[in-house]
């Protein structure tokens, strides 16, 4: 059984829930996020990333070829 306080209540979450509401939809309204600079930003970013790791591939290579190279290879001397 409702009394005047319950019913008082529930008007007042109800206003407080309309609100709420309406605040929320003009605060979705105002959000506006500017994101044509984010794809050149990550891709530039990405671009730069792979050219230095390809670099690194490529001297760690050079690295390893100049080492084989290095190393004399065993020579077998026959007995006459």
């Amino acid at each position: 059984m409702f009394n005047v306080k319950s019913a008082f209540t529930l008007v007042f979450i109800s206003a407080l829930s309309f609100n709420a509401n309406a605040n929320a939809n003009v605060l979705v309204d105002e959000i506006v996020i500017d994101t044509s600079d984010l794809q050149t930003s990550i891709t530039a970013d990405l671009s730069a990333a792979m050219d230095k790791m390809h670099q690194e591939l490529l001297q760690e290579a050079t690295l390893l070829i100049a080492e084989d190279d290095a190393i004399p290879t065993p020579q077998v001397v026959k007995a006459d």
